[in-house]
């Protein structure tokens, strides 16, 4: 499926609650929030107030919550989670959540373990951060009760992601979901020439989903890149049905089921 313009009143409301997916508005005094910490004034922006994001993530975060059907007590990773909110609202709900990312220290938080650890202290949680990509995480096999990547595969070579496609499966328990959004850019290929943009590259999604390892459990094959039934004369002629981030993507949402 494709992240519509139109929010369930449900996701409306966890984006409210969560403070998704630029933080919690400040609503009080001047003369009360000079008198407040900075970790004070921190917390009550939320854990989704520490890296910037595209629009479209108000549909993506919910949505991933929501056809995840977590459970406490099970083990979760984010790949590529840097220092967004969603690992922290599934720890404080109870999981056991691991962020996979090498870090990019060009952030103003960069995503390292001190960061990870201050807004672990923030939120009165306890994810952990292994600070590397999922192919050198060590991960035990099918050791993971799901997996999320909200917008990450799309900043990867072909390669590259068909090498963490075969990782997550190999950590999934059996049944396990692997709940993942990727950017629909409109501005490369299939949409005109261009090969790429500076943020990545539109990723053949048939050639990643093997029939053999995965069940689509959730997703349109009409608008899943490189699918046969991928028609950009349909998603082009239904526009307005969709959310378009501030910069010109779609949001491709899919839940894999590990076989």
């Amino acid at each position: 499926m494709l992240a519509p313009r139109r929010l369930p009143a449900s996701y409306n409301s966890w984006n409210h609650v969560n403070g998704a997916p630029f933080g919690r508005a400040l609503t009080i005094s001047p003369l009360k929030l000079k008198s407040m910490s900075p970790e004070a004034v921190q917390r009550l922006r939320g854990p989704f107030a520490f890296q910037g994001n595209n629009t479209i993530r108000q549909f993506e975060y919910p949505w991933a919550f929501d056809v995840a059907a977590i459970t406490p007590g099970m083990s979760l990773v984010e790949l590529g989670a840097g220092l967004s909110g969603l690992q922290f609202v599934l720890d404080a709900f109870g999981c056991h959540v691991i962020n996979i990312d090498p870090g990019m220290e060009a952030m103003e938080w960069p995503c390292s373990h001190e960061s990870i650890e201050k807004l672990n202290d923030l939120f009165g949680t306890h994810v952990e951060l292994i600070n590397m990509t999922i192919e050198n995480a060590s991960l035990k096999t099918e050791s993971i009760d799901r997996v999320f990547s909200i917008s990450v595969l799309e900043h990867l070579s072909p390669t590259m992601a068909a090498g963490t496609m075969r990782e997550i499966h190999r950590c999934l328990k059996p049944n396990g979901l692997f709940i993942l959004t990727t950017d629909l850019f409109l501005n490369v290929q299939p949409f005109c020439s261009r090969l790429s943009n500076e943020y990545g590259q539109n990723q053949d999604l048939r050639s990643l989903i093997d029939d053999t390892m995965w069940e689509i459990a959730v997703g349109d094959r009409i608008v899943l890149c490189g699918f046969p039934e991928f028609d950009t004369d349909f998603i082009l002629s239904h526009l307005e049905d969709y959310l378009i981030g501030t910069y010109p993507a779609l949001a491709q949402c899919l839940v894999l089921k590990r076989l």
